[in-house]
């Protein structure tokens, strides 16, 4: 009878330390799949895509339309001055590299207003009405954003530049029509200078024939 009792306290312990183990062991695969629950969204989180990055010689493309925008708007040269080639941009809009003092916000590389959903908004002045009608997209308009973070921080003025070849086409212009005005007059009165057709023509001193 004692030596059943023994056996089966022996039994019992055996079964506890089975049951023990066994507990133990499933804790651990748990707690495993908690601790990877628990990671997955960092993964995931670390998957996420960077921020589109321009490409500078794109935008430059875009901004004096040697490419075309996606939806036909017209380039940015048209209106903006960036200090970007020999006569620079028009003026129908700010320059894009100098401070918006209308809107508070600085030059072209940290405008926060150079973004599509302002350029193509209804309500943003003269561009809205374009615009509005012919979208630029977000990758446009990053492109764009690093071609002016590609140019000097000082825009180079062109103004001289734009006069020097105004006053040299004033003269050419004033050239061409002396030429042409000279001939025909030349050619009206038979030849010689405007000097001679009038002597000729009033027989000399007094206007006497």
């Amino acid at each position: 009878m004692v030596r059943s009792k023994k056996l089966f306290k022996i039994k019992a312990a055996f079964f506890a330390v089975v049951l023990v183990s066994g507990l133990s062991f499933l804790s651990s695969k748990v707690f495993a799949q908690a601790t990877e629950g628990a990671t997955a969204p960092a993964t995931e989180e670390a998957a996420v895509p960077p921020a589109p990055v321009g490409d500078p010689d794109t935008g430059r493309k875009l901004y004096t339309g040697e490419i075309r925008f996606t939806n036909g708007g017209p380039p940015c040269i048209s209106c903006h001055d960036v200090g970007y080639g020999a006569l620079g941009g028009g003026a129908l809009g700010p320059n894009l590299m100098l401070p918006n003092e209308k809107y508070g916000v600085g030059p072209a590389p940290s405008n926060p207003l150079i973004a599509a959903a302002w350029i193509n908004s209804t309500g943003t002045p003269v561009m809205g009405a374009i615009f509005s009608k012919r979208n630029v997209t977000d990758e446009e308009v990053e492109n764009l954003k690093a071609f002016f973070k590609s140019l000097p921080e000082t825009p180079s003025n062109k103004a001289g530049i734009f006069l020097g070849i105004g006053f040299l086409g004033f003269i050419g212009i004033l050239i061409f029509f002396g030429i042409v005005w000279s001939n025909r007059y030349r050619n009206r009165c038979g030849g010689g200078t405007a000097h001679q057709a009038i002597w000729r023509n009033y027989g000399g001193k007094g206007g006497q024939r």
